[in-house]
């Protein structure tokens, strides 16, 4: 029997770690919601392992002939995930639209509940929003919104919590726009502008609430920014420094290059706006150190995956 919500994740093979740890925060908080899975060459014995957790998930394997459809697998896994949404939401009264590196440290149960009962989209900030502009058009070259149109409503494309039945139209025109297109004319804005644009162009303007980005992506090395900071409290907790709660954050902890990154873009920030680093690059290694191992705790909470490298390995 389906649960009241859902969530819906795409994933391919190289984002197999990710994808385990992603499903281990789910167990780890006491999710008892369905997860769909779409994957992308994910091994079997790691998907077989799906059964061991408590709550259901449902997977569909994207074939290899569906991959190459539209020019590669990442046009599924990025822009296809939404028409999947307005596909399998039916059955739910709410669902949350995921990528697959997130680890969750918080269960979000109620915020379900807010987009199933009041048909608003709930998203994550943006650091910066758009104007569209020559790339931010139709197959056939028609504008949608107007151009050099501000969008102060803009989100990031995950996590989203939405109603797929208030806002089937939306979620299936954001691939639409590509597909329908595909090859000759093909939609130019890329998935996250796409979802933005077909929410706006279907009435969503006024209906558009925007969390906290710091509470459950921390992009931009918000996370390991002074003030803004990944710690934890007397309770066990998961805040930032300043005082909000952190339900998930993204990113490819799994990856030695990715954490360095995201540090050596830290320290550069701190330079530029600052003029001083020392103290808090200690500050962001003490927060990254804290989120790796998070990360590495929930890799092996209940499902494990082989120890390799995933970007090499595939094929």
């Amino acid at each position: 029997m389906a649960s009241k919500y859902a969530y819906i994740v795409t994933a391919c093979y190289k984002y197999t770690p990710e994808l385990c740890a992603l499903l281990n925060s789910l167990e780890h908080v006491g999710n008892k919601q369905d997860v769909y899975v779409l994957g992308y060459k994910l091994e079997d014995p790691f998907v077989e392992q799906f059964k061991n957790l408590s709550y259901r998930v449902i997977f569909q394997n994207i074939l290899e002939e569906e991959a190459r459809q539209f020019g590669g697998v990442a046009e599924i896994t990025c822009r296809k995930r939404y028409w999947y949404a307005a596909e399998l939401g039916m059955i739910h009264d709410a669902i949350c639209i995921l990528d697959a590196d997130m680890v969750f440290v918080r269960n979000p149960v109620n915020y379900f509940l807010l987009a199933a009962t009041s048909s608003l989209v709930i998203g994550v900030h943006k650091e910066q929003n758009k104007v569209y502009d020559h790339v931010h058009h139709t197959a056939r070259g028609k504008w949608l919104l107007p151009k050099g149109y501000y969008n102060p409503r803009e989100l990031c494309n995950c996590p989203m919590f939405i109603n797929a039945k208030a806002w089937e139209g939306a979620l299936r025109d954001s691939w639409l726009y590509f597909a329908n297109g595909f090859p000759e004319e093909n939609f130019k804005a890329p998935d996250m502008d796409a979802i933005n644009i077909a929410l706006i162009v279907h009435g969503a303007e006024d209906k558009i609430i925007k969390l906290s980005n710091h509470s459950w992506l921390g992009t931009n090395e918000s996370l390991l920014k002074p003030y803004t900071r990944a710690t934890k409290r007397g309770d066990g907790q998961f805040y930032t420094e300043n005082g909000q709660d952190i339900y998930s954050y993204h990113g490819q902890y799994y990856k030695d290059k990715w954490c360095k990154c995201q540090l050596d873009n830290r320290h550069g920030c701190a330079n530029g706006y600052l003029g001083c680093a020392e103290k808090s690059d200690s500050m962001a290694t003490g927060s990254m150190e804290l989120m790796r191992g998070h990360f590495m705790k929930m890799l092996d909470y209940k499902i494990t995956i082989e120890k390799k490298d995933y970007i090499a390995t595939y094929v």
